[in-house]
Formats: structure tokens, sequence, C-alpha cells
């Protein structure tokens, strides 16, 4: 594929995109959270995750992650398009209390006493 057809295909897919975080003229802010990213030569691998079917998969929030759409170029001037990916602020907040009760329920004594 080439460059000028496969930036058009990006900005297509950015564009149709229905995510509510989304970014044109933008790059992440940090290399760690990219979890996809797709060049003008790739575009043609980038489409099937914005498909019907892809979009089922491929969602802007799970029970753990947030994800952004950007559209952006590198220092070298070429069309990327990205997805981005956080954590969520209260994914972990609940961690300490699961792993108390687990290691709770982990103790052979609790369970005896449960029963009796």
């Amino acid at each position: 594929m080439n460059k000028k057809q496969g930036e058009k295909i990006l900005m297509e897919l950015f564009q149709s995109s229905c995510w509510i975080e989304k970014y044109q003229d933008q790059v992440p802010p940090d290399k760690n959270g990219v979890i996809y990213k797709w060049t003008a030569e790739e575009a043609q691998y980038a489409a099937p995750f914005f498909s019907k079917a892809g979009q089922s998969i491929l969602t802007e929030e799970t029970c753990i992650a947030k994800r952004s759409l950007y559209l952006g170029r590198e220092t070298d001037n070429s069309l990327c398009l990205y997805i981005y990916e956080r954590e969520k602020d209260t994914y972990r907040e609940g961690i300490p209390d699961m792993a108390k009760e687990f290691a709770s329920m982990l103790k052979v004594d609790n369970l005896i006493k449960e029963k009796s």
C-alpha cells in the first residue's frame, strides 16, 4: 500500500470511530501506554480493528483500562494511528481487601471455624 492511500485510510478510520477520547494531530503522551500503532503503510492491518466485529473486541473501555485514539505525525512526519491504554484509577482500589479475604479463605483454621 502506498503512503498516500494509507494516510487516507488511517484518517477515515479515525474519523469514523465512535470513541469519545480521540485526539487528532497529536501523538500519545508516552510510548509505554501504546498498545497498537499503525503507519500509513500498515493501514490495512488497522482496518479490521475498526470493523463491527473488531469494535466489539477492541473497546474504548474495559473494567481495567480506558483507551484513547490518537492520529498524529511522528518526528519523521509519517502519519500514525495509535491506540493508547491507561489503567483506570479505580482498578487497584479493591485489591488489598480482596487479597486479605483470599488469604483468610486459605487459612484452614478459618474454614474450620466457619463450619462449626
